[in-house]
């Protein structure tokens, strides 16, 4: 018998997995800021540069540069962009208007924002510069804070609030470099392939038995996931290595060494306290430390609205860094990096003092790709079909936070033989639950896919995908579009009225090519333009001539 309530259910998750967006190119005049309210823009996409220096732009490769206005009275300046994939690395510079520069770099992150205290007033540049970019989509925000970012008064703690990237980069193919302990940037690891095949799904160590410090996998799904902390205060987790060590207070557990920590909470007059929060450990085959528990990675299958257990992970431990903002509509993060660098050679997830230190900062989240050891659930003798993949922050629950009941995250897959397609994702328990957010963007955290909130000039402006982003006209429906079949490099799609339609083609999370034109009622057509050959997802959004933008529609498409 067909399960057509499922079938149609699964439809509509998979044609609403990206929300509509309103950017279709990066501003072309000046964008005035006014205090406390937040400006966002699509910067644009950096096809390919690596600019050694700032006075090369525009002859070593482009660099996307904009105007500000910025008013007087400002507390602070702080701009910032986001791009999908750490792999693509920028400079991001503010040039005030005497011609100061302030120059932050990001390397190996999802985000950078740079500072600037007491701005003057008139008119600033922001520039960025791209150190190692290709076919990258970059988006940006801006604000002139009035005053400093207020607090709890008297010695209210500022807690954290820990929550999962939804998982997403699925896939059943090993790394290349199965032990990937030096933290190396996600390109030197790619999927383990011998002459065109793919012989392993799991690591040597995460196929080893159990009582010899293996996973004891027969089968691993990968994909990516990690914590973000979008509470008050910072996460702070302290070890004290070398006296544990000495004092035989540590304890070994297959390649692990473990040992006791404690939290660290801040309170808003300053004032610091500690309390027992589980344990760490040293991992002595990839050489470094984890806050153990942090993370919890299950496997369900799906039977309707039902979710039965299929399989575990056996990821536990993170060493986090401040890679990603958690909420990019939110000016909430503080400068990352406030209490170290995680996962360079002298950083955090290395020291081995007495001074051990695993921390984000506020506002700020980190993943672990699909190549790290530990990231998949045991996929076993699991067949074909519908599945949840959940990622619980602290489900020990050893950290204080603000929140404990929104601590997982989850993402809704369809397995065919080792092909997975990505149907949802988003934080909550699953698709069912209907407290979920669900994420439809390029990114880790992103819930947009083209990268810009409706410009309300409001910091706190609804993300789209919410009632009050969509529900631009209450007497008026959004176009409807429907994708038919395509062909060759060809999309043909039918819109029920006319309509600008605006392309994304992705290929796995990255963007690598944006199209627009003016559809008819009725049946058109775009050009795909000259793609590679591999598999690709199309995301259409089309927008009547009021503004009202419909759900963006996914589809997939293989290039032979």
């Amino acid at each position: 018998m067909h399960n057509r309530p499922l079938a149609a259910a699964v439809l509509v998750l998979a044609l609403v997995a990206a929300a509509p967006a309103r950017a279709e190119a990066p501003p072309a005049g000046p964008l005035t800021l006014s205090l406390d309210h937040g400006r966002f823009w699509y910067a644009g996409q950096i096809e390919d540069g690596d600019v050694p220096d700032a006075s090369l732009c525009d002859v070593a490769a482009p660099c996307p540069t904009f105007e500000l206005k910025v008013p007087g009275g400002g507390h602070r300046l702080r701009v910032a962009y986001d791009t999908p994939s750490r792999e693509d690395s920028f400079d991001l510079q503010l040039i005030a208007p005497d011609g100061t520069v302030t120059t932050e770099s990001g390397s190996n992150v999802f985000d950078a924002e740079a500072f600037v205290a007491k701005p003057a007033a008139g008119d600033w540049k922001v520039r960025v510069v791209p150190k190692g970019a290709t076919q990258a989509l970059v988006r940006m925000r801006a604000m002139v804070e009035s005053a400093p970012p207020p607090k709890p008064a008297g010695s209210t703690p500022l807690l954290p609030n820990l929550k999962a990237v939804p998982p997403f980069e699925f896939g059943f193919v090993a790394p290349a470099n199965p032990a990937n302990a030096a933290y190396p940037p996600d390109t030197v690891n790619p999927p383990l392939s011998v002459a065109g095949q793919q012989p392993m799904e799991c690591t040597i160590d995460e196929m080893a038995p159990i009582t010899l410090g293996g996973g004891g996998a027969t089968g691993c799904l990968r994909f990516t996931s990690g914590p973000i902390n979008a509470g008050d205060g910072p996460f702070l987790k302290e070890f004290k290595f070398a006296s544990d060590l000495a004092s035989g207070r540590m304890h070994t557990d297959g390649p692990y060494i473990r040992g006791d920590s404690r939290q660290i909470i801040v309170n808003a007059d300053g004032k610091e306290w500690t309390r027992p929060a589980g344990t760490y450990s040293f991992h002595m085959t990839h050489a470094h430390f984890h806050d153990d528990g942090i993370l919890t990675y299950e496997l369900f299958k799906v039977d309707g609205t039902t979710l039965t257990p299929a399989g575990k992970g056996t990821k536990s431990g993170f060493c986090p860094a401040d890679q990603l903002m958690g909420q990019w509509r939110r000016f909430s993060q503080d400068v990352a990096g406030d209490f170290g660098d995680g996962d360079t050679a002298t950083g955090n997830c290395y020291g081995a003092a007495d001074d051990g230190l695993l921390s984000l900062t506020r506002g700020w989240g980190d993943v672990y790709r699909w190549q790290r050891p530990g990231q998949y659930v045991d996929w076993g003798d699991n067949t074909d079909g519908l599945y949840v993949v959940r990622a619980t922050v602290d489900k020990s629950n050893t950290t204080l936070e603000t929140d404990e009941g929104d601590n997982a995250a989850y993402a809704f897959i369809r397995v065919t033989g080792r092909r997975v397609d990505e149907l949802e994702r988003g934080q909550g328990m699953s698709p069912f639950d209907p407290d979920k957010i669900v994420f439809s963007g390029y990114g880790p955290a992103s819930q947009d896919p083209f990268g810009e909130a409706p410009d309300t000039g409001d910091a706190t402006a609804p993300a789209p995908g919410s009632a009050t982003a969509l529900d631009t006209s209450a007497d008026r429906t959004p176009p409807r579009t429907r994708v038919l079949a395509p062909r060759g490099r060809r999309l043909r799609f039918r819109l029920s009225e006319p309509a600008t339609v605006r392309v994304s083609v992705l290929r796995g999370d990255r963007v690598v090519r944006r199209l627009g034109r003016r559809g008819r009622a009725g049946v058109n057509a775009v050009g795909l333009g000259a793609l590679r050959r591999g598999r690709y997802r199309v995301a259409l959004v089309a927008t009547d001539a009021a503004g009202n933008a419909a759900r963006a529609v996914m589809t997939r498409i293989r290039i032979r």
